[in-house]
């Protein structure tokens, strides 16, 4: 637990915060999830510490806030889990790409007055940015495989509904840049997160390549789109 918690300072607060007994509770067995420090599991939890520390300190209320609000959301049905949490989590990730991809000195979360709100503001020098983030998590086919017989047949090429969700995604977050009334002077930036499908493996090149050749295809001007696979 103090192994944790050297490692881990932002999430043993968020843990400390709101942890409880309830088994719907994200943060009930945390501690135990990550005992193995040489699992894929802590090394994903590690990351998105990370990503966590860069949050400014006068927004980690708002931050903590938004995890408290899908701290229970846990989908069995569906066998999502905690998705909406750790979409949450992909927000800190679009901090982190403000200041260092886009060198932004300041970085606030917008808070989401309606939908049509990006996630995200920055600014370097005189110049807003604003971004949204995006998750393409897997699709239902994906997580129904995990509990019975695996049917997903396998493909080298960038699935049909894997475009269209992209794309879909893509136009709402276009749609969320544009709406500040300073929208037209400011860099403008969607973030991609994409959890893709397994049975999606191409042959002889990386799974990155086919995804980014049709983010380029899609990419419109003044709509910057950054891409992270996990």
């Amino acid at each position: 637990m103090n192994r944790f918690r050297s490692r881990l300072p932002k999430l043993s607060e968020l843990y400390d915060r709101f942890v409880t007994d309830d088994a719907q509770n994200f943060f009930r067995r945390f501690p135990a999830r990550l005992r193995d420090e040489n699992s894929a599991t802590f090394g994903l939890y590690e990351q998105i510490e990370r990503w966590l520390s860069y949050i400014p300190e006068p927004e980690w209320p708002y931050f903590t806030n938004k995890i408290k609000q899908t701290v229970f959301l846990c989908d069995l049905s569906r066998h999502r889990f905690w998705e909406q949490l750790h979409d949450v989590f992909n927000e800190a990730l679009g901090v982190l790409t403000l200041r260092t991809n886009f060198g932004c000195e300041e970085v606030r979360l917008v808070p989401r007055k309606d939908s049509s709100t990006p996630d995200l503001a920055g600014q370097r020098g005189p110049l807003i940015h604003y971004l949204e983030v995006k998750t393409i998590n897997h699709s239902q086919d994906e997580r129904d495989s995990w509990y019975k017989e695996d049917k997903l047949k396998h493909t080298t090429l960038l699935p049909e509904a894997l475009k269209n969700k992209i794309q879909s995604s893509y136009r709402e977050a276009v749609s969320q840049l544009s709406a500040p009334d300073d929208a037209k002077t400011a860099k403008k930036i969607a973030l991609l997160v994409f959890n893709p499908d397994y049975n999606f493996d191409p042959i002889d090149k990386p799974l990155e390549e086919p995804v980014r050749a049709y983010l380029i295809d899609i990419e419109k001007p003044s709509f910057e789109i950054i891409c992270r696979i996990m």
